[in-house]
């Protein structure tokens, strides 16, 4: 029973609606988000640890950025077929955060640090929904620390990079409905918790001013290993039967395990025109090396327990566009995202759907001061897939839509 029942525990260890493309947030200012998160070309505020670190060697003395998003996605899922039973997620508000600070040098050389969570967010469903032996709850979280340094080496040529220090964890729970060997039905809750060990990654960016009016930026931020411990617990072991019941507590005993996952690497080359008085354009090309993903490793402290799952991820592009026009102290923002599904038909299930987004954005800005700034913006995401293939055992039809409202106050001293 245990070979064939604890290779599970860590299966969907990371999925989750996790939102964006795989589980890439991107929520990483609000005055970015306004306009589509097109910003690696223009990268002029704190922010630019996050886009385009090369962005900081032209701002000016010490600035400070802060603020936070909240994310409120839904999901209704209508299957298995031939089943038409609609279920929808549990409504939940995550909110990453975005932390910056900056400090520039009069011989081109600026410093900052960051705190952002690129990757994360979750799913939960109700505890007995027809997919539980799949997913209930689900939430990964992941912070990484940025230091960053750039360099003004030319008029129009900048250069940044920077050391990302990464700390994370994951939650999640399922229901096992039958196992090997035992004649009835079961409804056993496993609940895991586990902590991401150190890790770390570097990026970089290059930000130059073709002309007066057209600034061409790259920014690049590398791959990063992640190790996962965890501790699996098991609850509602009873089915009833005393000949059954010792077996069962027996087998569904605490376990520790660990896994990896790999975040991958993410490519960016951006675009920002100003294309009259007041009025700046922005475009991003971003492509993400998902095929790093390739499958989900679980060890155990029993190594007859270890297992792999194949995943096969492919890489995927998306492309933002967005423009910001100034009047007086407001800012008015719009812009449009196409957000590319890295995950293949076979490998998707009610954990973690995915399809090519097409996404919406508004966003307004209110300079306060000449040293204060705040930032509003808010992004739609909707969209359905419909999973028909007879060789997955769980087919149906996914529809998602998600708010997101974004904040963000700066100061420039």
């Amino acid at each position: 029973m245990k070979k064939t029942v604890l290779p599970v525990l860590l299966s969907i260890l990371l999925a989750g609606n996790l939102f964006a493309g795989g589980f890439l947030t991107g929520t990483q200012n609000a005055r970015a988000m306004g306009m589509g998160h097109a910003f690696v070309g223009l990268a002029n505020d704190a922010s630019a640890i996050y886009f385009n670190p090369a962005g900081l060697a032209n701002l000016k003395g010490t600035n400070v950025l802060f603020g936070t998003t909240f994310i409120m996605p839904t999901m209704d899922f209508t299957g298995p077929t031939p089943l038409t039973t609609t279920t929808s997620s549990v409504e939940k508000t995550f909110t990453p955060i975005n932390l910056y600070g900056t400090y520039s040098m009069d011989n081109g050389l600026s410093f900052g640090i960051g705190v952002f969570n690129p990757y994360g967010l979750g799913s939960e469903w109700a505890d007995d929904w027809i997919g539980k032996a799949l997913a209930i709850e689900t939430e990964l979280r992941t912070f990484y620390i940025n230091p960053t340094v750039a360099y003004k080496v030319s008029d129009n040529l900048s250069v940044g990079v920077g050391f990302d220090y990464i700390i994370s964890n994951i939650i999640m729970s399922r229901r096992i409905t039958s196992v090997p060997g035992v004649p009835v039905p079961t409804n056993i809750k496993m609940d895991l918790e586990g902590d991401g060990k150190a890790a770390y990654t570097f990026n970089f960016g290059v930000l130059f001013q073709a002309t007066k009016d057209l600034s061409v930026g790259l920014a690049y931020r590398h791959s990063a290993e992640i190790e996962f411990d965890g501790e699996v617990k098991f609850s509602d072991l009873s089915v009833g039967i005393p000949q059954i019941d010792p077996i069962l507590a027996g087998a569904f005993k605490t376990s520790k395990g660990a896994a990896k996952i790999t975040m991958p690497y993410d490519l960016r080359v951006g675009l920002s025109y100003n294309a009259m008085t007041n009025l700046i354009v922005n475009a991003d090309f971003q492509y993400v090396g998902w095929e790093s993903y390739k499958e989900l490793k679980a060890t155990f402290d029993n190594p007859t327990y270890d297992m792999a799952s194949p995943k096969n991820w492919k890489n995927s592009m998306g492309i933002k566009v967005g423009g910001e026009y100034t009047m007086n102290a407001f800012a008015f923002r719009a812009g449009y995202v196409f957000d590319g599904n890295p995950i293949p038909t076979k490998y998707m299930d009610p954990s973690l759907p995915g399809a090519d987004r097409h996404e919406f954005t508004l966003g307004l800005g209110y300079q306060i001061t000449s040293s204060i700034r705040v930032d509003a913006a808010y992004q739609f995401i909707s969209f359905e897939n419909e999973v028909k293939d007879s060789a997955l055992p769980f087919n149906g039809k996914y529809v998602n839509s998600t708010n997101l409202f974004g904040f963000n106050l700066g100061f420039a001293l």
